[in-house]
């Protein structure tokens, strides 16, 4: 196949692009300053009262509904509906307030919230399935693995003990939960905050993670006893072009709701065989992790009005980070004055949206930079919760995946002819990646009455692997709920160049409904509806 996709030449415009705004921020100096401070989360709402915490619990494979999860945060709990939602009103207000979910069949799920005393916050999450769960005995050796993955834990004999400190003897269970922050960063809690040693908060960039929880019988947590180790393969899952030979490890402190460094790993492997071994002296989120380097992205959010004019300062908006180059996010509330100061790595690239209430804002791209950056226009916050974003991650290879997205009059979103947000057709490829991971994202911001068809191309036309095991990963994202999607059996080597992954249709009151298609095809998606005029829902 004859590519003539100009991709060097975005490369270099991209790069232009990303000097300019950085410029806009001071020094575009390529000598090293010195590294800006360790970020500080928001300041603390006054300790003490109650916060009122709402959410939906989510798989992390698919986007759909856990129902009957349990979700606690201090002293408060309280179990998931049938659509996966939950509500609490007691939970604890504090700078870090942290929710943790459990539900069978998946791995310990956690979110960490600033709430203040009689506030309302949301806090939905995701949960990972397990990957494996080995039975042992506490008096034998016991060798936990996951199918088709590096990850494994070797606990030695009579080193087991319940909450009391108690030996176990009899048999327990190993679940044991890889965490991929290369294919979904937000798979990992907390941010990425880091607990410094001298006081303070940090960012880290992981290279993988591993969930390790240990059960009797009856569900009982379980436990490494005094003096015991037991020795973890975490398998590489990084967007980074670097493998560390050794790296820190650091595990999620549960009650304080950071990361704690605590130990090494070492390189072990090569390609998709490739993992990090080291010792730890108890369970819980382990990952093989090194502290960043910062600067800060300075920005603002606006609110938009239903017509689409800026209506004003947007605070509490949840502004995040999600690095390209690098596996890492961050978080951040607007203030008072929608103004944000959020971390990203420096000399990375990353993306840079918000959230509220299942409102969303257009995504930006920030950096690379060696000094702090200054967006040149405030993001912008939809008047309903009834924006859609599309979000595209893949593997090393191919080294293009392409979003593309029919609107149901016919406009045709893609690297070269990328839509508005401020005209018609109302969606636009907000960040387009073209060597490996991604992530890419397509914003829709009015919704137009219709069906819309999204897939990919494989761009790259390489199957070593294809789309199938890159693996490709798309995030549907749209009044608070989620839908995500892989790809599905079928794709041949060398023909197979374009997969069709769901038709999502939108009435006159802006209700959406999405339709699965899942179709390969050698050129062009299909499924796609006959072009209606453009008119656009009411919410």
């Amino acid at each position: 196949m004859s590519l003539v996709r100009p991709s060097l030449a975005r490369l270099f415009w991209v790069a232009a692009l990303s000097a300019t705004v950085a410029a806009c921020g001071g020094s575009d100096d390529d000598s090293a300053p010195a590294p800006s401070p360790a970020p500080t989360p928001a300041p603390s709402p006054a300790p003490g009262g109650n916060a009122t915490l709402n959410g939906r619990v989510t798989s992390s494979t698919d986007g759909s509904a856990v129902a009957g999860a349990r979700v606690t945060a201090g002293n408060a709990s309280a179990t998931t509906d049938a659509n996966g939602n939950y509500s609490m009103s007691n939970a604890p207000a504090g700078e870090r307030t942290v929710v943790r979910v459990n539900a069978t069949g998946f791995g310990e799920g956690f979110a960490v919230e600033s709430t203040a005393a009689n506030t309302t916050r949301t806090a939905n999450v995701r949960l990972q399935p397990v990957g494996g769960v080995t039975q042992g005995a506490g008096s034998g050796t016991v060798t936990a693995t996951v199918s088709g993955s590096t990850a494994q834990v070797v606990i030695p004999a009579n080193s087991v003990v319940d909450a009391a400190g108690t030996p176990i003897t009899g048999n327990y269970s190993v679940a044991l939960t890889p965490i991929n922050p290369a294919q979904d960063v937000t798979a990992m809690p907390g941010y990425y905050r880091v607990a410094l040693a001298g006081g303070g908060v940090g960012q880290m960039e992981s290279w993988g993670a591993l969930n390790v929880t240990l059960t009797d019988a009856t569900g009982r947590r379980l436990n490494l006893g005094s003096g015991k180790t037991a020795t973890l393969r975490i398998p590489v899952a990084t967007r980074s072009a670097e493998l560390p030979a050794s790296i820190p490890l650091f595990y999620f402190d549960e009650s304080g709701g950071l990361w704690v460094q605590q130990g090494s790993a070492t390189l072990h492997g090569t390609g998709a065989g490739a993992y990090y071994e080291g010792s730890v002296s108890h369970f819980s989120y382990w990952n093989a992790d090194r502290l960043l380097e910062t600067v800060y992205v300075n920005g603002c959010v606006n609110n938009l009005n239903a017509q689409g004019q800026a209506a004003g300062a947007a605070a509490n908006v949840q502004v995040t980070s999600d690095g390209i180059d690098y596996s890492g996010s961050s978080a951040i509330r607007t203030d008072a004055a929608g103004k944000f100061r959020l971390p990203i790595k420096r000399g990375g690239k990353a993306i840079v949206a918000g959230f509220l209430d299942g409102k969303i804002t257009n995504s930006v791209t920030a950096g690379p930079a060696n000094a702090d950056i200054t967006l040149p226009d405030c993001l912008t916050l939809e008047a309903q919760a009834s924006g859609v974003s599309i979000k595209l991650t893949w593997g090393a290879r191919p080294y293009d995946v392409d979003s593309h997205l029919r609107t149901p009059d016919g406009s045709h979103i893609y690297y070269a002819s990328k839509g508005s947000l401020t005209q018609a057709p109302f969606a636009n490829l907000d960040v387009d990646d073209t060597d490996s991971n991604g992530p890419e994202v397509v914003t829709i911001r009015r919704l137009m009455i219709g069906t819309y068809t999204y897939g990919l191309r494989n761009y790259s036309d390489s199957f070593d692997p294809g789309m199938t095991g890159s693996p490709v990963r798309v995030e549907l994202n749209y009044a608070g709920r989620s839908h995500v999607f892989g790809p599905p059996a079928g794709e041949v080597a060398d023909s197979t160049e374009w997969l069709t992954l769901f038709n999502l249709t939108v009435d006159a009151r802006c209700n959406i409904s999405v339709t699965p298609v899942n179709r390969w095809s050698t050129s062009d998606l299909v499924s796609v509806p006959a072009p209606v005029a453009a008119s656009y829902c009411t919410p």
